[in-house]
């Protein structure tokens, strides 16, 4: 099973551009290559989606069960402690991008189906696990799955927490293009943070030509890094709740260029990570001292960490939880407009098109375009489906398993009568979508375990 893994979090599957057979790029085409590859040696039926997903099947039923999981990946970015498409065991965790997210549980699910073919035990059902190859952008995959290809009967999705997830948040991804007015294009002439709206973004930078207001305060302070250790400056740093390492300033002939840190996170938790832009445009509104509206306005609606309660969005409700915001990009290159992007994570109770009009109606004059809206997801606790898994969990793992929610979106939503069922045992942090991801091996030895009775229990609930 180590030996599967290993291959799959080699291959670099982060999003590429589109070729033929390929429609996410060459990435995502090479894991399915490899995926179809492992689970033909292994007897299993495979079949090719034309490059947008693939599946591995075992059994001759009429009906099918569904297992979903995914070979995409997002960035690795930088600071690991190892190769992240190396995987590597260390202090009983592996590591590597993809172990926890998804390719780890992919495999241990390849290796439940691989067990029963075996141990040639009679099922009612065929059982299908289908693997898409862009799940991190939107899940085209399974939606061209959804138009051309058979339904299952019931399905369980192995890419989120155990006991089991029966309700996801809605997500909501919104560019926004904000004015940028006189004095923050005088001061700045680049800005840039992150590469994907569901990542909490880990660096931010900021270019500021020479001789400008903001040059000239930034150069009486001084002319290493140290300079933010000066009183004016850790004023600003320490009165927005960041430290003076969190900063780097780099001089050059005709500009310097300023560096923010953070800690990268799943949008789904914004809190959990540190923002490195919304620590840039605090900084930069505090060194200019208010003058810029545009910042003025970033800095009071966008950078708390949650921003949510800020924006006048904030929403909380039994079944789901609470709504949460992360500014996931911001782009702004010399003129006269700031591009933003939001990922938003909406609980059952709120209504997304109030989510909209309410964040236009704070931040005045910007131009918003809905990029990407999916709706909540909820299975009742007593379905078929629900009793089954759950049942699944507490045979293998000895303890009484209970529903959960979550932010995170899974592909159970792209399909009827689906939820989301492990990886991630409860009180584990896998660091999904950062650095150093990573998966205890004991813990990835028991899901074959799990997904084999999950497996059994659906076969004979259908």
């Amino acid at each position: 099973m180590l030996n599967d893994l290993k291959e799959l979090i080699a291959v670099k599957s982060v999003m590429g551009e589109a070729k033929e057979g390929a429609p996410f790029g060459e990435g995502p085409r090479a894991a399915l290559d490899c995926f179809l590859r492992i689970a033909a040696a292994y007897g299993l039926k495979v079949h090719d989606e034309n490059g947008y997903c693939g599946w591995a099947e075992l059994g001759e039923g009429k009906d099918m069960i569904g297992i979903l999981g995914h070979l995409d990946v997002v960035p690795a970015g930088d600071g690991w402690s190892h190769d992240p498409y190396s995987l590597v065991c260390e202090g009983g965790l592996l590591y590597g991008r993809g172990v926890a997210d998804d390719k780890g549980p992919t495999v241990a699910a390849l290796h439940a189906l691989k067990r029963l073919k075996e141990k040639k035990i009679p099922l009612r059902h065929r059982i299908r696990l289908i693997v898409g190859c862009n799940e991190e952008n939107g899940s085209e995959c399974i939606k061209h799955y959804r138009a051309h290809c058979e339904i299952p009967t019931a399905s369980f999705v192995p890419d989120a927490d155990f006991p089991i997830i029966n309700s996801e948040k809605g997500i909501l991804h919104l560019t926004l293009r904000l004015p940028a007015d006189k004095i923050f294009a005088e001061n700045v002439t680049k800005l840039q943070a992150g590469v994907r709206p569901n990542i909490v973004p880990d660096t931010c930078t900021a270019e500021v030509p020479r001789g400008c207001a903001l040059y000239e305060t930034i150069l009486s302070l001084g002319r290493d890094n140290s300079l933010f250790s000066h009183p004016q400056a850790s004023t600003v740093i320490v009165n927005g709740g960041m430290r003076i390492e969190d900063f780097a300033v780099h001089f050059f002939e005709d500009k310097l260029i300023l560096e923010a840190r953070g800690v990268a996170g799943h949008a789904m938790a914004p809190d959990k990570g540190e923002n490195a832009a919304q620590k840039m445009c605090k900084l930069l509104d505090g060194l200019l001292c208010g003058k810029s509206k545009t910042l003025a306005a970033l800095h009071k609606y966008l950078c708390a960490p949650n921003p949510a309660e800020d924006l006048g969005i904030a929403a909380e409700d039994n079944v789901s939880g609470n709504l949460t915001v992360n500014l996931g990009i911001v782009r702004f290159v010399s003129g006269d407009e700031l591009q933003l992007v939001l990922d938003c994570r909406l609980p059952v109770c709120a209504d997304h098109a109030t989510v909209v009009k309410t964040i236009a109606s704070r931040l005045d004059g910007a131009r918003i375009h809905e990029d990407r809206f999916s709706p909540n997801l909820y299975i009742p606790e007593d379905s078929k489906l629900v009793r089954a898994l759950l049942e699944a969990y507490e045979e293998v793992c000895g303890e009484k398993g209970a529903c959960l929610y979550c932010g995170g979106g899974t592909y159970a939503r792209e399909l009827p009568n689906a939820v989301a069922f492990g990886p991630t045992f409860p009180g584990l942090e896998t660091n999904i979508h950062n650095i150093d991801e990573s998966f205890p091996v004991e813990l990835f030895d028991k899901l074959p375990d799990i997904y084999e009775s999950a497996i059994l229990k659906l076969d004979k609930a259908f």
